[in-house]
């Protein structure tokens, strides 16, 4: 059981964005129309860095969907505030974590096209986790509050040291 609310257009709005990204990587890369765009990238980086790259991005985005699916969607009774393990590095892991796995398969396409539709996604993401700060902040108050000023919203802090002297 959830305890915000996300916007009730949000699964429309991914499904037509990941869907664009995709036909846009294709088609840049492997049309026979081919702007060219693509091979100009392909010159100025080298497959082992973006293959590394691409497997961290791909393999962290996986562990925090499914830790933060795991934690969203499999507890039971009340609602409540959800701030420890992946929910403690970031307030919005599921949004990050397909993030992460969009942008592993652009590294390895290298589309600007799909960068474009990639960028467009980040935005409203984050617009969406705005949104659904503020139904927390609402329906929580100031526990929500305290958690938005000790937990990052996209990037995890380096140091887990300025987290806990933050909480403490």
């Amino acid at each position: 059981m959830r305890l915000g609310e996300e916007h009730p257009q949000w699964d429309r709005i991914q499904i037509v964005l990941i869907g664009s990204f995709l036909v846009a990587m294709i088609f840049d890369k492997w049309s026979l129309v081919s702007f060219g765009y693509s091979s100009i990238l392909d010159r100025l980086l080298h497959l082992p860095e973006l293959l590394a790259a691409a497997i961290f991005l791909f393999v962290s985005g996986i562990y925090l969907l499914k830790k933060s699916h795991d934690a969203v969607f499999g507890r039971v009774g009340t609602p409540e505030l959800l701030d420890s393990g992946v929910y403690s590095l970031v307030r919005h892991p599921m949004y990050l974590g397909g993030l992460m796995i969009m942008l592993s398969f652009l590294l390895l396409n290298l589309s600007i096209i799909a960068l474009v539709i990639w960028a467009a996604y980040a935005l409203l993401c984050d617009w969406m986790a705005t949104y659904e700060e503020k139904d927390l902040a609402r329906k929580v108050g100031k526990e929500y509050e305290g958690y938005r000023e000790s937990v990052p919203k996209w990037l995890p802090r380096l140091s887990r040291k300025s987290k806990m002297n933050k909480r403490g």
